[in-house]
């Protein structure tokens, strides 16, 4: 009676280097997207608690802007429309648009406020830009403090060296709006909630990228790496038969 023999073949120490470097690689990213998951998850829990607070008034100086992450706030003041922001490609419902952000002068401070009236559609071309006009009428506003998360990551100049307003710009940049307004800019923007005058599309999203896709990629990721020890044991497994008396 044949009886399978399992033998192992020996692998090379390349072979071997590059398995470990390989399951090592995928399980790092894997890691990596489960803890993007859980500060994600983090952010929202946040979010969720403070969006339903009653708004606040804002208090200046700003010693910590993180502190005010998404707490809603009531604002004083105007519009400054002759100067205002086009923010380039930004996606609503898988159609491209703009988001429109435009000056807000604070009430007895020489400060601004970028707010962020929402998303607008591309029009029939990028040459022409939307209508954005807003009076300059003394108001009250509302909306939510967005802090962004970390240094912009950016390729070329936020402008491309445009000096004509309403300015199309390319990423969100605090200090370099700053310098183009030539006004102390607060080092936050104002999602203006849903119900007030003068907005455009104002259904926030906080990411791209929700908490569970960053799951599904960790589980891509944990897979790859099985993968990479299954194909390793399957190449040095040989099985061959043994002839029994």
């Amino acid at each position: 009676m044949a009886t399978k023999i399992i033998i192992w073949r020996k692998p090379s120490w390349l072979i071997i280097i590059a398995t470990v470097i390989l399951v090592f690689f995928f399980s790092y990213l894997g890691i990596w997207q489960l803890q993007r998951a859980e500060i994600k998850n983090q952010i929202l829990l946040e979010n969720e608690r403070r969006k339903t607070s009653d708004p606040q008034e804002l208090l200046l100086p700003i010693d910590d802007p993180a502190t005010l992450r998404f707490q809603r706030i009531r604002l004083q003041g105007k519009f400054l429309s002759a100067r205002q922001f086009v923010l380039d490609n930004k996606i609503h419902k898988h159609q491209v648009g703009y988001n429109i952000l435009t000056p807000f002068l604070l009430n007895n401070a020489n400060v601004v406020v970028l707010v962020d009236r929402g998303w607008v559609p591309l029009g029939a071309s990028r040459a022409n830009l939307p209508e954005i006009t807003i009076d300059e009428q003394p108001r009250s506003i509302m909306g939510s403090v967005y802090v962004p998360f970390g240094e912009p990551y950016h390729l070329g100049d936020i402008d491309n060296g445009e000096t004509s307003w309403p300015r199309l710009i390319q990423y969100l940049d605090l200090g370099a709006l700053e310098a183009r307004l030539k006004l102390r800019v607060l080092p936050f923007t104002l999602l203006l909630a849903t119900n007030q005058d003068g907005g455009f599309t104002t259904e926030w999203a906080l990411f791209s990228f929700t908490p569970k896709r960053h799951l599904a990629y960790a589980v891509q990721w944990f897979a790859l790496a099985i993968t990479v020890l299954i194909v390793f044991v399957l190449l040095h497994v040989k099985r061959s038969n043994s002839k029994e008396a």
